[in-house]
């Protein structure tokens, strides 16, 4: 049977990865489509189309994203598509009643883990058989109402789970091939926004065995990365584990585990091999970090979520604040590489609480962070809190709720919008920051033979990453210094302020994109001189025997004789030993306040807000600005006629637009986009998108000529950028467009 999987692919997909395996196991013909933003739904149908499968996988992990899943979903039927759609991943299985409903276009819904499932639900496809009767599913009984099969326990034995089967190229950080592994799957936490704890916790209360953190053992986990590592040809590799927690409860156990994957690793021939993971703060301490660093992690994502005990207390996170200090100190001083999140806002945040966070920022300024709100993800328990309190709005697509100190709401707003393309953006400032110090560490491990020239960069994104952070904490601190003094009726004073911080905020992240963009090409013309260093020999007769009746056999034996171009697929690691595509490191993108439209490519504007009337003389100096004269408004949210065609959320079908309360500021804050065509020197830039009488304000170092909707922008360098910031009736949206995403 032919079957196309459909996910997210910034990376490779493992969840998808996993599926297929199972289902190729099972001799069914597996092709994978990578899905990254909704402007891809069309094309992706003509690829389905075009493959004619027989069913079609969705893997929904995101809520933020599950509309455009929908979207495609819907679009596939409406383009003929007859087969079965099912779909898996944390939303629709949490959220399985929904994705069932009678015009989504899914016949069925992967629950929880779905090697298994997906086996067995192929094989009643092929034979015709009832669905009924495949454990771990849910689906619309006979009379079109969705229920759940019988309940399928989750797999403890994870040994015996097939090798994730690759389908695409390794993406390469300065030279070095960049593989997903996955050692263990669940976390022992109990956070209450965790959507995959929920998950677990979900499968347990519906009868599921099995236990909610499991690992590999170590000998199975090697011999994956001994194979994908002496397939890729290089002699090099960092694995990336997407683990939920990379460490164990106890630091012992940790050193433990790590230390026998790199025996086994040795015993496998494998050379040079760096390792990144996630974990909880309460997991390292000083002499574990050190340990660690000698056997190759060069990276740690640090769970610290909030560095005010208070808020951590109301997130059940269960992780005492000086501990987080404390981690990211034996990091720092190890020499492994450690960055973090903030959520600073949740639903009873008050103002002492992000000033707690602002100075934690400060005090750590060697660690690149981002911060955003706490989301209630369907069916956690804090979306259930959130319920019971009555205080919830939106839909299961997107839920929503305004934190109970008006101040901190405020802020909150503010900073949606004065830091949306900053914080937000897959290829915001924050998120490409966020790989310096990493790309530095990759440099230091694999390519000590220019140790001078490394040592220099390393300074470098040192230097870098510790002025945004400290920049950040300071803008920050201007975000509440208006929400801690504004006079909450004045509206107009609080958008003026807020869309000026907003338009600092984007002529900063100019220079800041600039910065970035000369560090990581001078980090990769190193890589380029260089080289990276090689180590490790031909895979060894045990990892041979290890190998055996494993499809990554043959992957192993093609790349160890040295062959190019295009090679078997029955093992897709093959073709990436060969063809390894460089790329940046890509994080993903915090959904945006509330469930909004979220798209990942990099070329997104998906505006936010700006006031009327701004004084050209509050603009920053040699830049050019251009007011189009204030008309009233004219924006009701509640027209329909005037609504933005991207909407906050999602009930059935029909986007509506999900208004934040009245009685503050910045409820109702428009979507727009830009779209520019380049012609020569110059540049014409239009708004695309939002209610048609808006008050616009363009800036530029160059020259802007013209006002309103559309502009001829003449830039001043390659490294310009335009931003435009824009008020309608309850929001202003602030965006930005650099020359250099500007097609000729």
């Amino acid at each position: 049977m032919r079957v196309v999987l459909v996910g997210a692919d910034m990376e490779e997909n493992l969840g998808l990865c996993m599926i297929s395996a199972a289902a190729a196991g099972a001799r069914h013909d597996v092709r994978v489509v990578g899905f990254n933003e909704r402007g891809e739904i069309d094309a992706v149908v003509q690829k389905l189309l075009s493959f004619k499968p027989a069913v079609v996988g969705l893997g929904i992990q995101f809520q933020h994203r599950a509309h455009e899943f929908l979207s495609l979903s819907r679009r596939l039927r409406a383009a003929g598509f007859s087969g079965h759609i099912t779909a898996g991943g944390q939303w629709p299985t949490m959220a399985w009643r929904h994705a069932l409903g009678a015009s989504t276009g899914i016949d069925s819904v992967v629950l929880h883990e779905g090697e298994q499932t997906i086996v067995e639900l192929l094989a009643a496809l092929d034979d015709k058989t009832e669905l009924e009767t495949v454990a771990g599913m849910a689906l619309r009984s006979a009379s079109g109402q969705p229920m759940q099969t019988a309940p399928r326990s989750l797999e403890n034995d994870l040994d015996a789970l097939p090798f994730a089967r690759r389908y695409r190229r390794h993406t390469s950080h300065v030279g070095v091939p960049f593989i997903p592994m996955s050692g263990s799957r669940g976390c022992w936490g109990a956070c209450s926004f965790c959507a995959i704890t929920t998950a677990s916790r979900d499968a347990k209360a519906r009868g599921a065995e099995g236990a909610k953190f499991r690992r590999r053992s170590p000998e199975n986990v090697a011999t994956e990365m001994a194979g994908l590592w002496h397939a890729a040809g290089r002699k090099s590799a960092v694995f990336c584990f997407h683990d939920d927690n990379f460490l164990l409860p106890r630091p012992g156990d940790s050193l433990e585990r790590v230390t026998e994957m790199r025996r086994h690793l040795d015993e496998f021939g494998v050379g040079k091999a760096a390792l990144v993971g996630k974990c909880r703060p309460d997991t390292v301490t000083p002499e574990l970090a050190r340990e660690l660093a000698k056997l190759g992690v060069v990276w740690l994502y640090v769970g610290v979520e909030n560095a005010s005990q208070a808020s951590a207390d109301h997130l059940n996170r269960k992780t005492q604040t000086q501990t987080v200090g404390q981690a990211l100190a034996a990091m720092r001083e190890a020499g492994i590489f450690a960055c973090y999140n903030l959520l600073i806002f949740e639903p009873d945040a008050t103002l002492d609480d992000v000033r707690r966070n602002i100075e934690f920022i400060k005090n750590h300024p060697e660690h690149p962070v981002n911060f955003c709100r706490v989301e209630p993800y369907h069916g956690t328990p804090l979306h259930q809190l959130l319920e019971s309190r009555g205080i919830l709005t939106g839909s299961h697509l997107g839920w929503d709720y305004r934190i109970a100190d008006d101040r901190t709401e405020l802020m909150y707003r503010i900073c949606s919008a004065a830091f949306r393309e900053r914080n937000f953006a897959a290829w915001g400032v924050a998120n490409r920051y966020m790989g310096l110090g990493y790309s530095a560490k990759l440099l230091e491990y694999f390519y000590d033979d220019q140790r001078l020239a490394v040592a220099a960069l390393s300074r470098r994104a040192a230097d870098l990453t510790r002025d945004i952070a400290l920049e950040n904490a300071e803008l920050l601190g201007r975000a509440l210094e208006i929400a801690e003094t504004a006079d909450l009726a004045d509206e107009d004073l609080i958008l003026k302020k807020t869309a000026l911080l907003g338009l600092e905020i984007s002529a900063l992240d100019r220079v800041r994109h600039a910065q970035i963009d000369d560090l990581n090409e001078d980090m990769r013309a190193l890589a380029r001189r260089a080289g990276a260093r090689k180590g490790g020999g031909a895979p060894t007769r045990r990892l041979r025997q290890a190998l055996q009746g494993v499809a990554m056999l043959g992957a192993v034996s093609v790349g160890t004789v040295g062959c190019g171009g295009s090679t078997s697929t029955n093992h897709p690691s093959v073709d990436a030993a060969h063809d390894v595509k460089e790329e940046p490191t890509v994080y993903d993108a915090l959904p945006y306040d509330g469930g909004k439209d979220v798209s990942e490519d990099a070329t997104v504007y998906d505006a936010l807000p700006y006031d009327a009337g701004t004084d050209a003389s509050d603009a920053a100096p040699d830049t050019t600005v251009v007011d189009q004269a204030p008309p009233d408004g004219g924006f009701d949210g509640g027209s329909a006629r005037n609504d933005p065609p991207a909407a906050d959320h999602w009930r059935d079908t029909s986007p509506r637009r999900a208004q934040r309360t009245r009685d503050l500021p910045l409820y109702a804050p428009p979507t727009f986009s830009l779209a520019a065509e380049r012609s020569g020197d110059r540049v014409r830039v239009r708004i695309e998108g939002g209610p048609e009488n808006v008050t616009a304000r363009w800036e530029a170092s160059g020259q802007v000529i013209g006002t309103g909707r559309e502009v001829e922008w003449v830039p001043d360098s390659e490294d310009d950028q335009i931003r435009l910031a824009v008020r309608a009736k309850g929001g202003i949206a602030v965006v930005s467009l650099r020359v250099s995403e500007v097609e000729v």
